[in-house]
């Protein structure tokens, strides 16, 4: 293998599958890049077994292969050589010595058998689906396979649902986020017990999705679609009949993710149907409030009353132990004459600033049926993109 690129270039594709590169493994295959050249093509590939990325860039090519390069010695040596503009990388298909000339000087280390890496048949064994196909299916199966989503919805809604994952590991199903596609839209859902976010995304020219599919993508995938920088195309791989991975190609670069294999909450039974209580509040007032008003509530507790009535909110914390306590009233519209609830101010406080106004509003609703009941959070009181519940305090 032989070929010559900017710098730039190939640190930008390092960089993109990156995430998938496990920085120690019990497989220390896996701890290389994987590099095809064919033609004028270089793919760059890294996996961990649960998450494979693949991303190709255009060289100038004087020799076809396969290598596995060292993944932290090759982006150590990048990073070094930032000033530098020209890279000429070489390998020899015996040896697998690995040569890098730069301005600067000549290089050498060695690199690894290709034969040596996994075969990662959902890879190389899937292919990108054809958009038109997607845009105008022929048929029911056709539709049922792939996915369609802009960049801007992608990023919008996997930000709003990554933060509410949940971290333990006991609890498979809530460590991910569920992608539910039901033709017209699909709704993205994540929770962590104490808490639940749901955004919505509507099928349009720029989004189409299949009927009646659902699979739970992993947190650490939603991590990556947040930073999406295309479109994203969103296939399924079977095995007897089963989805068993996802892939998601963007622009030059391909991921593929095994889903959980476990059934979600059903999310839908806990969203509150009546909620007679209705707080419309400020945002940009109720954030610093809050924040203000923590500092001298119990760290261990994290409990903040709030007692409002039909037009203030008085935020209340207090830290018995530190011998602490805070008041602060904000206005607000309120729909009854008095209620009182407790709310931990760091979920709390996360919820309403992953809730992005629309339309120059400034406020949020915050809809209740009970001090035991999740209140629910809105941009909108009639809004069906987005909502967020949150389980109360005990007073």
């Amino acid at each position: 293998m032989k070929f010559t690129v900017s710098l730039k270039e190939l640190s930008q594709a390092l960089q993109k599958v990156t995430p998938a590169l496990p920085k120690k493994s019990t497989l220390p295959v896996l701890e290389h890049f994987y590099f095809i050249l064919e033609g004028d093509m270089l793919k760059v590939v890294a996996s961990d077994q649960k998450i494979t990325i693949m991303h190709q860039i255009v060289v100038n090519p004087s020799e076809d292969g396969k290598i596995l390069v060292p993944g932290k010695r090759i982006t150590d040596i990048i990073r070094a050589l930032e000033e530098s503009e020209e890279f000429t990388f070489a390998s020899d298909d015996d040896t697998f010595g690995i040569t890098i000339k730069t301005p600067f000087g000549k290089y050498s280390m060695k690199g690894l058998d290709p034969l040596e890496y996994l075969t990662l048949p959902e890879l190389f064994q899937s292919e990108k689906p054809d958009i038109t196909k997607i845009v105008n299916p022929i048929d029911e199966e056709t539709k049922r396979k792939a996915a369609l989503i802009a960049m801007k919805d992608i990023t919008w809604a996997s930000e709003r649902t990554y933060f509410c994952v949940s971290v333990d590991d006991f609890k498979p199903a809530m460590t991910g986020v569920l992608f539910q596609f039901q033709g017209e839209k699909v709704n993205f859902v994540s929770t962590d017990g104490y808490r639940l976010t749901k955004a919505t995304v509507f099928a349009d020219e720029h989004n189409v999705f299949p009927d009646n599919l659902s699979v739970i993508i992993p947190a650490r995938t939603v991590d990556l679609l947040r930073k999406a920088d295309d479109d994203v195309l969103i296939s399924f791989i079977e095995q007897n009949e089963k989805i068993t991975h996802t892939r998601f190609d963007i622009g030059n670069t391909v991921i593929i993710t095994r889903i959980i294999d476990e059934s979600f909450p059903k999310y839908e039974n806990v969203i509150p149907k009546e909620n007679p209580y209705t707080l419309k509040v400020n945002k940009k007032e109720i954030v610093p409030a809050l924040r203000r008003v923590s500092l001298f509530a119990s760290s261990m507790q994290k409990l903040i009353k709030f007692d409002i009535s039909s037009d203030s909110l008085t935020l209340i914390g207090e830290d018995a132990e530190a011998g602490t306590q805070a008041q602060e009233k904000i206005p607000c519209e309120f729909n009854n004459e008095h209620y009182l609830v407790g709310f931990n101010y760091e979920l709390f406080l996360e919820a309403i600033q992953n809730i992005e106004m629309e339309d120059n509003e400034e406020s949020v609703y915050i809809e209740m049926s009970g001090q035991t009941k999740p209140a629910v959070f809105k941009p909108k009181q009639d809004g069906e993109k987005l909502l967020m519940l949150l389980m109360p305090m005990k007073i």
